[in-house]
């Protein structure tokens, strides 16, 4: 699957993002609605009672005819220079962080590397000595932890907390 993970939610790129995703199912008849529910579902830390990102699609248990095109072409679309990822990296780039923002994107990389170690399908059913390695290299070099540590209301921090204990409907169906 695809999913985004931002540390601050900027309206316009989850759209964007969502829009790329949509286009895709609907141009291999795959169901954005269904997939973008399954991701929803999936990347949900209980204890924190909030979602790892923004949502995205996700398809490991499907089971149809076209579904390894489709993974196919999703791996290509999301990779590709319009895809759903590099315009939101193409407008985000050059961005400052002051060191504020830096410590809430450390404790959101926190919340990405606790999903992989205590919910992620590979490392729940058991670790092999290959997946600890593919666990590690996949986390951020820079994280942290904090618990029960809520954002100043009215803040982005708060913001972006709201959308991830709540997914949206980024896109109309």
């Amino acid at each position: 699957g695809v999913d985004l993970t931002p540390s601050y939610v900027v309206e316009e790129d989850c759209a964007a993002f969502h829009a790329a995703l949509k286009r895709t199912c609907d141009a291999h008849g795959a169901s954005y609605a269904d997939m973008k529910k399954t991701c929803d579902d999936y990347f949900y830390l209980p204890a924190r009672r909030e979602h790892r990102g923004v949502g995205g699609v996700f398809f490991d248990d499907l089971d149809a005819p076209w579904a390894g095109d489709f993974a196919v072409e999703l791996m290509r679309c999301a990779l590709a220079d319009d895809g759903p990822y590099m315009p939101v990296a193409a407008r985000r780039r050059g961005e400052a962080w002051s060191e504020a923002e830096k410590q809430w994107s450390y404790l959101r990389r926190g919340r990405y590397v606790e999903f992989n170690l205590l919910y992620d399908r590979g490392v729940k059913f058991g670790l092999s000595p290959e997946s600890v390695e593919r666990v590690l290299v996949s986390s951020p070099p820079l994280a942290a932890w904090g618990w029960r540590k809520e954002p100043a209301a009215g803040t982005p921090e708060a913001a972006c907390l709201a959308v991830l204990r709540e997914p949206r409907a980024w896109v109309s169906l």
